[in-house]
């Protein structure tokens, strides 16, 4: 276990008749203090109104709760699931929950419910990080400051404030529970603890995927933190009982995602993982240096000045301390890496809530720091004083810095906005803040949205033609056909660039035959692209062809059944 004299420095904690209650009801008032406004927030139009508003009608009934085992978590009724490896039966499941015990006349879901128990999630999430330190042996001060330091760090913002990043909580809270049955099943050789690790890594599967890495993390400590020797039993049995939650588990999934769409190739997949490789130091020196925080950031955003002076005070307090367990803070760096390498494999890495679980190897490698193991209240030497304050203002900064930024999570304009402002490389909150400006027909704010977006992608055709339909939109035909001529000098064969522009000759230069032209081009282009036929035959029909308009109807109608 962590530390050679912790018997001399502390108490055993059942002998705590007053500080563990008391740790308790403490980090319960700081997190609810923190985050007891973001019940007030709204839907931020992120993942949560598919999950939640549009499959409302699913999760509002528990009769679907077997059903949650057999579907992607993004698939709507009637909808196809576009988002292809996402299985997170577990997180559907907490929804059905939030949903029952919503106000029964609520046609329509509301927030707050789901927000509420965000909040009780991560609260959960810090007692059993509490419970962790104190079964690793760290001093109860020290304990109690670090779980108040993750209680309140800014990092873990986006997992309690914004509805599903509780994915990342819940799945902390079944991997704390089971890492701490196996260390109860190391000191106490009971077999009903070995279950109990067991069912909560096989919850946690169902949580997230990332759990698979929790197995060599098991194996890793037994084997390399564990002083204790175990026989080699311990560890087929252990394999064994990994393996029977991983088989079913993966053919659930896998029944589960068949209907959707093929991944990507495994060439494609390595090549994401690479280029995403310098979110490693974002995160790290997020975790650490919390100060460049970003709700949608990209590669380019990368502060690497940051994120080497966070490596290097991590390395200072870990070769500054002579009395850590070497062993033990390894394990730590290797469940912060472990637990993060998953997200380099998303196209969209970056997110901080996935940094939730991460941070508790942090935490624990934060635990063997001289200056913070010192901290007692009843040991005057400066070391000790020294890592109280280390600590406490520590919490102090990192609760002020979440306290000011949590209105950003209020609804989706101040979301998408604080994204564009903080991640000044990231094309995809411009566009997020200009559709959801288009949904309320703020076309204007729409349109400088789309150009703050071209000008970090200048190549991005989406945003050229979504500019050009806000234009046509207050009638600015001028706008919208300069904005599609410019697409088209850079992509020639955009057929949906060429038709729209035809739109745009027609209606607002009167130029009628250059329209049918432009349509027919498009045609050319693309001869699979169906709505040029439909309104070719509109024109044609408008100007007494019925030969033209019959044809090129027939058209139209073969391409939408194909």
């Amino acid at each position: 276990m962590p530390g050679k004299n912790n018997k001399k420095q502390i108490k055993a904690p059942a002998s705590d008749k007053w500080f563990l209650p008391l740790s308790v009801i403490l980090i319960c008032i700081v997190t609810l203090g923190l985050y007891h406004k973001s019940v007030k927030n709204d839907f931020l139009d992120l993942d949560d109104m598919t999950i939640i508003v549009r499959n409302y009608n699913f999760i509002k009934d528990f009769s679907n709760a077997g059903q949650a085992f057999k579907q992607g978590v993004f698939q709507a009724q009637g909808e196809k699931d576009t988002l292809t490896s996402y299985y997170r039966p577990v997180m559907t499941l907490s929804f059905m929950a939030d949903t029952y015990i919503s106000p029964k006349k609520s046609a329509f879901p509301i927030p707050a419910p789901y927000i509420r128990s965000n909040i009780f999630y991560h609260y959960v999430a810090c007692l059993l990080l509490l419970f962790l330190l104190y079964e690793l042996k760290v001093p109860p001060l020290p304990s109690l400051l670090l779980t108040l330091i993750f209680a309140v760090h800014p990092l873990l913002n986006q997992a309690v404030a914004w509805i599903p990043g509780r994915n990342d909580s819940l799945l902390t809270i079944f991997i704390l529970a089971s890492f701490i049955s196996l260390l109860r099943y190391i000191k106490k050789n009971k077999n009903w603890l070995l279950v109990w690790h067991i069912f909560f890594f096989l919850v946690a599967l169902f949580t997230k995927e990332n759990t698979v890495l929790f197995i060599p993390l098991s194996f890793l400590y037994l084997g390399f933190v564990q002083k204790k020797k175990f026989p080699a039993k311990t560890y087929i049995t252990l394999a064994i009982a990994y393996a029977l939650c991983i088989i079913p588990w993966l053919v659930m999934r896998q029944a589960a995602l068949s209907g959707n769409a093929g991944g990507a190739a495994f060439s494609d997949t390595i090549r994401t993982m690479l280029s995403n490789t310098p979110y490693f130091i974002q995160y790290l020196s997020k975790s650490v240096l919390p100060f460049n925080l970003s709700v949608m950031t990209t590669v380019a955003d990368t502060n690497y000045l940051i994120g080497l002076l966070a490596i290097a005070l991590l390395l200072a307090g870990i070769l500054l301390s002579k009395k850590k367990n070497v062993p033990f803070t390894i394990f730590g760096l290797c469940w912060f890496l472990l637990f993060l390498i998953p997200s380099f494999f998303s196209s969209f890495s970056g997110l901080e809530h996935r940094a939730y679980l991460p941070l508790v190897g942090i935490i624990m490698v934060a635990s063997q720091f001289d200056v913070v193991k010192a901290a007692d209240f009843n040991n005057k030497s400066s070391q000790s004083r020294l890592g109280i304050a280390l600590l406490g203002i520590t919490f102090l900064v990192f609760l002020f810095t979440s306290y000011k930024r949590l209105p950003i999570f209020a609804n989706r304009y101040a979301f998408d906005k604080s994204a564009v402002e903080n991640s000044p490389h990231a094309l995809l909150p411009c566009l997020y803040l200009a559709t959801h400006y288009e949904q309320e027909k703020m076309y204007d704010k729409a349109i400088d949205a789309y150009k703050e977006g071209l000008a970090r992608d200048s190549s991005h055709a989406l945003t050229y033609l979504n500019l050009a339909g806000d234009y046509i939109c207050l009638n600015n035909y001028y706008e919208a056909e300069k904005t599609l001529r410019l697409l088209l000098r850079r992509n020639p064969t955009n057929s949906t660039a060429t038709f729209n522009l035809g739109l745009v000759v027609f209606q607002g230069d009167t130029n009628y035959a250059e329209g049918v032209r432009l349509w027919k081009k498009s045609i050319a282009l693309d001869s699979s692209f169906a709505q040029p036929y439909k309104v070719l035959s509109q024109y044609y029909q408008a100007t007494g062809d019925s030969s033209n308009a019959i044809l090129y109807r027939n058209f139209y109608i073969k391409k939408r059944t194909k």
